[in-house]
């Protein structure tokens, strides 16, 4: 339910922020009498990135008897579940180009799926609109797939860092805790001997304290003077 309500509020904001009144979408003319053809050159599968551009070329063929001006190309992306339900309107692009009657010309269209979008499968619908010289309009469908949305690659996937830091700081402090573990058995066993502390002298009036660093010096002839005297 909460994925649903997010879902919503997401399509929400897209709507709004890529649609001032009523989209030319909502209520399409007719279809003249053209023949389309399609290709994705950069996404054959049809799998498309959220914040990519995505190219398609359109061929179209007029097969009617009279000029036709190729005004505009423009696209939704729609929930696979209701195509009534818009998540994101494509900027339309203008062409305002004239098609003769038995002639060919194709057409390039240019979408980018915006990057909140999450990784699933969309509807996605282009159209092109044309119109005649009594400015009669129509409007051909010539895309109306549903399509995986997929996430951008990162080049530095941070999560797996983290993850691999972690696992080398688990293993590192499981190694220590075993060796810890079995010096400690051993040397309860007898196998090791326990190493002494042997604690540091500083100073003092031993016979190595300062002998070594006094020898044949004017002190060390001092110090055996007043020993004979003794």
């Amino acid at each position: 339910m909460f994925g649903k309500t997010c879902f919503l509020l997401l399509a929400c904001a897209l709507l709004g922020a890529n649609s001032e009144g009523v989209h030319p979408l909502t209520d399409l003319p007719a279809p003249g009498d053209i023949t389309t053809g399609y290709f994705f050159p950069d996404h054959p599968t049809k799998k498309f990135t959220a914040g990519k551009p995505v190219n398609v070329m359109l061929g179209i063929r007029n097969d009617a008897s009279e000029t036709y001006n190729v005004t505009a190309i423009l696209g939704s992306l729609n929930s696979p579940m209701d195509f009534r339900m818009h998540i994101q309107n494509f900027t339309q692009m203008i062409y305002q180009q004239k098609i003769a009657p038995g002639e060919d010309l194709s057409f390039e269209y240019t979408f980018t799926p915006d990057h909140r979008l999450e990784a699933r499968d969309f509807t996605v619908a282009l159209t092109v609109v044309y119109h005649n010289d009594k400015d009669q309009y129509f409007s051909t469908t010539f895309f109306n797939n549903t399509v995986e949305l997929v996430e951008q690659k990162q080049l530095i996937d941070y999560e797996m860092i983290s993850l691999v830091v972690l696992l080398v700081a688990m293993a590192c402090g499981a190694v220590y805790l075993a060796y810890d573990f079995g010096m400690n058995h051993l040397q309860n066993m007898g196998i090791v001997k326990k190493q002494k502390k042997t604690k540091k002298v500083e100073g003092g009036d031993g016979p190595d304290s300062t002998d070594e660093w006094v020898k044949g010096t004017a002190y060390d002839s001092y110090k055996k003077k007043k020993a004979v005297t003794k």
